[in-house]
Order: structure tokens, then C-alpha cells, then sequence
């Protein structure tokens, strides 16, 4: 093995580490760094260099220039990624910001903008929910919102608790950035009632606002 070539990289001698629980030879690349490969990574092909291969770009290469995908125009090559992927500069005529992506990415349509119409959908739904779904400055959605995945009890609003050894229940309510807690309850059912009867009393009234708001003549 000593002396012989497989693609950019000469074998200089045996590695005393495997890889992979096989016998490994370290080689040295055209380039001129080292590295190391199994017997079977240079014979079947799977290794011809350090790496420095996946990072040249040779004559043939996919050429992205001035190509548009979407809002995206890529403007040149860019390096490469992590991963070893060529990576190409982008400029979004959406909003002009410069975003590189791999070539992978544009072709399969996974990017059409820089990210800037997800900015943008994200602020209209907070806009949304700060005027058109706030009541007296309660934003209604997060009054209907689904109970935590965390949650001792799996209903929203009602908490399991301990104290000297007894377990009791206790259901609580937020409005306006207050929180109104019942009483201590020995069952769960009992707590679940209160919280229904806070619910009534602190958040019907903005559900029923929100309604009317939202019908044609509210």
C-alpha cells in the first residue's frame, strides 16, 4: 500500500489507530495535508481527497449566476457550507437583503425570499392581534389557548397540589396580567368548577365582545 495513489491522495503508511475497526492508511493529499482512509475507502473510490476536493469548483460545475428563483436572484458562489455544500449568494428583490443558500435549497423551491414574507406574516398575525383580536386590551386567543403539555392535572387553569402530605386542587385564572386563585378543593372535579365559574365571570364578557367586533356590523 505504501507508495500508491488513489485519486489526489499517496499512501505513506499503515495508521496505528483503525477506523471504523478497519485497518487505516495514512495518506498524504495533492494538496498537501494528511489524512487518513481505510484500505476500502480508497480502493472502491469512496475517498480521493482530504476534502480540499468538495471545495474547488471545477469547469463543469453547476453555475447558479443570474438565475432567479422566486424573489431570489443569485448573484455568485459564495464558499460552502459546514457540510461541504456550495453555497450561493442570493439577493432578495423582495426587500434587497443578500442571503446565501445552497443550490439544493433554491431548485426544490425550499426558498423563494430571504425570509423576509415569513418576517412579515408573522408581524401582520401580531398586528392582527393587537388590534383586531384585542378587547380592553385583552388579546382574546390567548383566553381559548390549549392547556400546557406540562400541566399536573390536564385541564388549563387547575393545578395539583401538596401540602403536609395532602393532596389538594386549586384553580386559577389570569386577566390583565392578574391571576385569581379559588379556594383549596379536595377533589378535582370541585376545582374544574371553579375554574368554569372564572371563566364565566372573567372571560366570557371579552369573548363576546370579540364576536360582535367580529361580525359585518359589530
Amino acid at each position: 500500500m505504501p507508495g500508491q495513489k488513489y485519486g489526489e491522495l499517496e499512501v505513506i503508511g499503515a495508521s496505528p489507530e483503525k477506523l471504523w475497526n478497519e485497518a487505516a492508511y495514512i495518506c498524504r493529499c495533492s494538496c498537501g495535508e494528511t489524512t487518513v482512509a481505510t484500505k476500502s475507502q480508497l480502493q472502491t473510490g469512496r475517498k480521493k481527497s482530504c476534502g480540499c476536493l468538495r471545495k474547488r469548483t471545477p469547469a463543469n460545475a453547476l453555475d447558479l449566476t443570474g438565475q432567479r428563483f422566486g424573489y431570489l436572484e443569485v448573484i455568485e458562489r459564495a464558499g460552502t457550507n459546514e457540510r461541504g455544500q456550495a453555497l450561493w449568494l442570493c439577493k432578495c428583490h423582495r426587500c434587497g437583503n443578500l442571503q446565501p443558500f445552497t443550490a439544493t435549497i433554491l431548485r426544490i423551491g425550499g426558498a423563494a425570499t430571504c425570509g423576509c414574507s415569513k418576517h412579515d406574516h408573522i408581524r401582520a398575525a401580531r398586528q392582527a392581534l393587537d388590534t383586531k383580536y384585542t378587547v380592553d386590551g385583552v388579546q382574546v386567543p390567548l383566553l381559548t389557548k390549549k392547556v400546557r403539555s406540562d400541566s399536573g392535572t390536564g385541564i388549563k387553569g387547575v393545578h395539583r397540589r401538596m401540602r403536609n402530605g395532602k393532596e389538594f386542587f386549586e384553580a386559577h385564572i389570569s386577566v390583565k396580567g392578574k391571576r385569581k386563585w379559588g379556594p383549596p378543593r379536595s377533589t378535582l372535579a370541585e376545582a374544574i368548577a371553579d375554574r368554569k365559574a372564572f371563566e364565566e365571570q372573567y372571560h366570557r364578557p371579552y369573548l363576546e365582545k370579540a364576536k360582535r367586533k367580529d361580525e359585518p356590523n359589530g
